[in-house]
């Protein structure tokens, strides 16, 4: 018996758990998707002999819009046929299949319809496939979008309550889409460390995908496209269950107690738990003696050639024994000292060196933090490998709180808050150091900015960060544009490089499909495995064509090089059916950019007020810190901001918030 997360919309996301349900397991419902109506008139259907469903969303949403019932349906399967039934349509044709299916069977139809244009009632998200299928036939078909699909924003109550406990083993994911957003809610919630005790069944290779981002026990593809085979794989992962031994004896959610609805009332047995901090205890052991040993044969490798650098000088010094003699005590020129008490003193020192460089001498750290502002990154660096990152991350959550309050508007204001927050927080206080002055107020924004710009990175929500930045940018015009643009997406936050390359991977396939329609099934695999060589391989070049499954290959390249403005401006020449398979796509990219420049520039600005406060120039700032604050390159800063002036051309010059 398992233990399953359907994450499809409702009512599907119900029907499904109950089918889940019927089979002898439990199911919790977490849709990751929601179904909103996009306003449409239907004056006169008229001019129209049928209409194409091709999901039972589009079915009721139509049915909300338009009392017609009169027009024949051609429907996808069986399910939305049975609601157009159930909503009164009386002539209704299943194409048992999918969008080619229903195109073929309006082909089929046709004549005895007499078919010359078809009414469309779909989602705002849904590929216009079926009018390139039908064009030849001379059969107009007109999308109407009456419903989109949103991304929710977290997980049902009951269903997180079952992620926490670890009640969850297989999730079900339907879409890429789907996956993508799960990966995130689990990341956000922090619940992305129960992934490894989970297995994904996901409808096919793409939504496979975005999965790689985080560790499961396992991740299985459905053999076809279909409900059926989804259904097929979780009943093959639920005969494998029994070979495992430490599933099979895991009575969580045997014993847990759940109401009629299947809700939990009371946990099971806890054992199971109680052995994974152990072993989780014992790995982490395992790994900090496997790094001591380590560490172990550095030390004595370095240890080895300072000896035998000491013993190749020793050897020398013996051998020129007569002439060392005779020039020991020959001062050399400006100074007293002599030969061998200089060479005595190189050697020395590069001991010191090796000693220092091994860790021999802890009072002496071969790499000592910095002594201005900037040593909150070398001293969160620390407090994350010391305390771990849930110590670091509550610290800088205190800080962010304390910095949004309404009464923070200065550096003297921050500076008193941060002073405040340090009495009550060890961690806190250990982050800002021997810090003091400016130096607090300039420490603490740069850590708001690293904060940040680590929540854009990672596609997480941003907004909290640009609240507390908002205070202190000034009434430089760039830097409110800045975040004028980067406003849209704090809520959400966007996509980052790695999820938009899985995305853009898995509509290579729909963009061949949609150009390729009519031909032979084997014509269109043999062209998805040839693209895929060749964006598998990185071979620009070797991608030959003006078709558009040419140009998406070329803009994967571009892509996974890192260029995301150039596949972006690549996808843009795309017309047709492919270009409405990829606008999402596009929209998420366009997001992208736009948050990537903005975020540089908002940057820029913050990193320029912060080197005010000492005599390091703005440009040296930010190529010590980039890396801490994970961007990719330093903004161009101008000689007239390097000398300290103010304004010029399109330089970011903001007032200074130290004084």
């Amino acid at each position: 018996m398992r233990t399953v997360l359907v994450t499809r919309p409702q009512p599907v996301a119900d029907e499904l758990a109950e089918r889940i349900r019927a089979g002898g397991h439990r199911a919790y419902v977490a849709p990751m998707m929601e179904y909103v109506a996009v306003a449409a008139a239907f004056p006169d259907l008229a001019g129209y002999q049928a209409l194409i469903f091709t999901s039972r969303e589009g079915v009721r949403h139509f049915c909300d819009m338009s009392a017609a019932r009169d027009l024949p349906v051609l429907a996808v399967g069986d399910a939305t046929a049975a609601a157009a039934a159930q909503a009164g349509f009386a002539r209704i044709f299943s194409a048992k299949g999918n969008g080619a299916a229903v195109a073929a069977l309006a082909k089929e139809e046709a004549p005895g319809l007499g078919l010359k244009k078809i009414l469309h009632p779909c989602s705002a998200d849904t590929p216009d496939d079926i009018s390139a299928a039908l064009e030849s036939a001379g059969v107009a078909v007109v999308r109407r979008p009456v419903y989109k699909a949103a991304l929710t924003e977290k997980f049902p109550a009951e269903a997180a309550a079952a992620l926490r406990a670890g009640l969850v083993d297989t999730v079900m994911l339907f879409s890429t889409r789907t996956a993508v957003n799960f990966v995130r809610l689990l990341r956000q919630n922090g619940l992305d460390g129960q992934s490894p005790e989970m297995e994904a069944i996901c409808i096919s290779k793409a939504v496979a995908e975005p999965l790689h981002a985080l560790r499961w026990r396992g991740v299985r593809v459905a053999s076809k496209p279909q409900l059926g085979a989804v259904m097929q794989a979780l009943a093959a992962a639920d005969k494998a269950d029994p070979a495992d031994r430490r599933r099979k004896t895991d009575r969580r959610a045997r014993d847990a107690q759940h109401d009629a609805d299947g809700n939990i009332i009371a946990k099971g047995y806890a054992g199971p738990d109680r052995r994974r901090a152990a072993r989780r205890a014992h790995e982490q052991m395992q790994r900090q003696r496997i790094w001591q040993e380590k560490m172990k044969f550095v030390n004595r490798s370095m240890l080895t050639f300072a000896f035998m650098f000491a013993a190749i000088v020793l050897a020398g010094v013996f051998l020129m024994a007569p002439e060392y003699a005779r020039i020991d005590h020959v001062p050399l020129a400006g100074g007293g000292q002599s030969v061998m008490g200089r060479i005595g003193g190189m050697v020395g020192h590069g001991l010191d060196t090796v000693e220092s460089a091994v860790g021999l001498s802890p009072a002496q750290p071969a790499a000592p933090p910095p002594k201005d502002y900037t040593q909150v990154l070398y001293n969160l660096s620390v407090l994350r490998r010391q305390d771990g990152d849930a110590a670091a991350e509550r610290a800088l959550a205190r800080l962010q709180a304390a910095m949004a309050a309404p009464d923070v508007q200065t550096p003297q204001d921050i500076a008193r808050v941060v002073a405040g927050q340090r009495r009550q927080s060890g961690a806190l206080n250990s982050l800002f150091g021997s810090l003091g002055g400016d130096d607090v107020a300039a420490g603490a924004m740069l850590l708001a900015l690293n904060e940040f710009r680590g929540d854009v990175n990672s596609g997480r929500p941003y907004a909290e960060d640009l609240a507390v930045l908002q205070k202190f940018t000034g009434n430089d015009p760039r830097m409110n544009r800045a975040l004028s643009r980067l406003a849209p997406y704090a809520a959400t936050g966007v996509l980052n490089r790695r999820a938009l390359q899985a995305e853009l991977g898995g509509l290579l396939v729909d963009v061949i499909k949609a150009e390729m329609t009519g031909q032979d099934i084997s014509v269109q695999q043999d062209a998805q495995a040839r693209y895929a060589r060749l964006v598998k391989a990185g071979n620009l070049a070797a991608v030959q064509g003006s078709s558009s499954a040419a140009t998406v290959a070329r803009a994967q390249i571009l892509l996974d090089e890192g260029n995301v403005a150039g596949a972006t401006e690549l996808l843009e020449t795309l017309q047709g059916p492919a270009a409405g398979v990829v606008q999402p796509w596009m929209q998420q990219a366009t997001a992208y950019n736009a948050t990537s420049t903005a975020g540089d520039s908002l940057t820029q600005g913050i990193l320029y007020n912060l080197s005010s406060v000492g005599t390091t120039s703005a440009q040296t700032v930010m190529e010590e810190i980039k890396e801490s604050l994970g961007m990719a390159t330093v903004p161009y800063v101008s000689p007239a901001l390097t000398v300290g002036q103010r304004g010029g051309g399109d330089t970011v010059a903001p007032t200074s918030l130290f004084p």
